[in-house]
């Protein structure tokens, strides 16, 4: 007995395959040979070949020249996952931290677009410790940051008027 043919939705095809998810962000970024997603991947081209068919299938992807590219309803998906995938990569990093705070004080324009976060370090120090000082590993990091975005909450005795 035949089964009826799987319909998979674009949400099925982004989501329930981080390889198909991968593929489509590298294509997002310049055309690639099945080498150069076996290399950035690191996977066989074996194992990539029926992501890669079901992205032709649904017509995300076309191969021109042994080169994949993006269709043009693949742009307009890719374009949307970033936004998406970037800010979960930056909640998932250290979810316990995001998921424990009350960040309903964060006007919410910033809140939308705390993925430009990006790659961060958290760090945690006892109050106690540096309740004047701001430590020495941050004031490192920082002077060493060719680009730097904080948002911090400081109390120092000689700003009480603030």
């Amino acid at each position: 007995m035949n089964k009826p043919p799987v319909t998979l939705t674009l949400s099925d095809i982004v989501c329930l395959s981080e390889k198909r998810r991968m593929i489509l962000l590298l294509l997002g970024k310049k055309g690639h040979t099945i080498d150069e997603f076996t290399q950035k991947m690191n996977m066989t081209a074996h194992s990539l070949a029926p992501q890669l068919k079901t992205l032709r299938d649904e017509e995300l992807i076309v191969l021109k020249d042994g080169v994949y590219e993006l269709t043009n309803i693949g742009h307009i998906l890719v374009k949307n996952m970033y936004p998406l995938f970037e800010t979960i990569e930056t909640l998932e990093k250290d979810h316990r931290y995001w998921f424990s705070r009350n960040l309903s004080v964060i006007p919410g324009d910033l809140m939308e677009r705390v993925r430009e976060i990006g790659n961060y370090k958290l760090l945690e120090y006892d109050i106690s410790e540096y309740m004047f000082d701001v430590p020495a590993e941050f004031s490192d990091n920082f002077k060493k940051s060719k680009y730097a975005m904080c948002l911090l909450s400081v109390y120092h005795p000689i700003y009480t008027e603030m």
